[in-house]
């Protein structure tokens, strides 16, 4: 565990379990979740555990008392802070970085802004507030969570801690559930995914290990096999999975999500890359799932959605004709127990719920993922 001391922060609870009791007690514990589908006898793939050092984001929370900063995570089922100078989880660009960090919060905490309120002066600090960091493939992105406006102060503090750490290239400050500001910018976030440049919105939802996101890319398309045509990818955010389904031979792609600032950086990303194949859809697929419409001429779908699962649009693929029926479904769940609800649905509509693997992303937590393939079967299968 190298020289890591780790506190009651509520990430790694079973990180005091030997790594092969976690890893066995984890997938039989995920088999018997999966075990609750009726009808369902899937061949489970070998599942897949990630390693530490390899977390590329963190939600972390600070608190200025008395003059003493108190930086870290929050203690399990509380709002106590557990003050870390490093985490096992994460990569090494952010453990370098924490440091820098804690001096930059308590700079930022120190300084004191005068105001005049009618007839009073009063004055105010910056007490409490969370951060937010990811780990692009160019650098380190940094969104703070306030509650108070940034002052030109605490702007230009901001650019000194930027210009001083090479390895940052954007600091966003966020009030409440607003768009956040963007402070300084020396370069644009980037990831690369299936040889693209894609430039990062703030505040958009990407996985939680770079090395989990290669697996599932690689896992999906292995799932999809020489599948060809149109395919949909909903729930599809920044275009994880779009932008590896490109370079399928004689594909179109259809990717679908409901937040704005997502499919813009997905839009952005297709532009720059001069991608030709991909149509972009907004829409609430809880609200308004793709329908008889939609699916016209979909050979395969791929299904990412938030934790809640995506009862709606599994109900409306039940509700297809056997004509009208996507030939594959890949799904990709965070929630194991919502999935089983999602899977039956499939199943009683004629798909052939034929193999699962594990993910295992989230190290020593109690939170599980999923990939699973559902073919049609053969008396259901859509001709081309």
């Amino acid at each position: 565990m190298d020289n890591f001391v780790c506190q009651n922060c509520g990430g790694c609870v079973f990180r005091n379990v030997a790594e092969a009791t976690y890893r066995k007690n984890k997938e039989d514990d995920f088999k018997k979740t999966i075990a609750l589908i009726k009808n369902a006898q899937p061949i489970f793939d070998e599942p897949i555990f990630i390693s530490d050092h390899s977390r590329r984001r963190a939600e972390m929370t600070f608190r200025f008392i008395k003059k003493q900063l108190v930086f870290g995570f929050n203690q399990q089922a509380s709002h106590d802070i557990a003050d870390i100078q490093s985490c096992p989880l994460l990569v090494d660009e952010l453990n370098n970085l924490l440091p820098k960090i804690r001096r930059f919060l308590e700079e930022l905490c120190a300084i004191t802004i005068t105001k005049k309120n009618k007839n009073k002066l009063i004055t105010s600090r910056i007490q409490e507030g969370d951060i937010h960091l990811l780990k692009a493939d160019n650098g380190v992105d940094i969104i703070l969570h306030v509650k108070d406006k940034p002052e030109l102060e605490h702007r230009l503090l901001i650019a000194d801690f930027v210009n001083q750490n090479a390895d940052v290239c954007r600091v966003s400050w966020q009030i409440n559930a607003s768009y956040a500001e963007t402070i300084i910018q020396k370069s644009m976030p980037e990831l690369y995914i299936a040889g693209y440049t894609v430039h990062i919105p703030q505040s958009i939802f990407l996985q939680a290990s770079k090395t989990a996101e290669n697996i599932m890319i690689e896992k999906v398309l292995s799932y999809l096999g020489n599948t060809h045509g149109k395919i949909a990818d909903l729930f599809c955010g920044l275009g994880t999975f779009t932008y590896p389904l490109t370079k399928i031979p004689n594909c179109e792609i259809v990717s679908a999500d409901s937040y704005e600032p997502s499919l813009q950086g997905l839009r952005n990303a297709l532009n720059f890359n001069q991608i030709h194949n991909v149509s972009v859809v907004c829409r609430n697929l809880f609200k308004y799932p793709f329908d008889k419409d939609d699916f016209k001429d979909i050979q395969a779908v791929i299904i990412d959605p938030p934790r809640a699962g995506a009862h709606e649009q599994c109900r409306e693929i039940a509700k297809l004709s056997t004509q009208s029926k996507p030939h594959k479904i890949v799904f990709v769940s965070c929630n194991p127990k919502t999935f089983t609800f999602d899977a039956e649905l499939l199943i009683n509509a004629g798909y052939h719920f034929e193999r699962v693997v594990l993910i295992d992303q989230f190290v020593y937590s109690k939170h599980q993922e999923l990939i699973a393939l559902f073919t049609l079967t053969s008396k259901h299968i859509k001709e081309n």
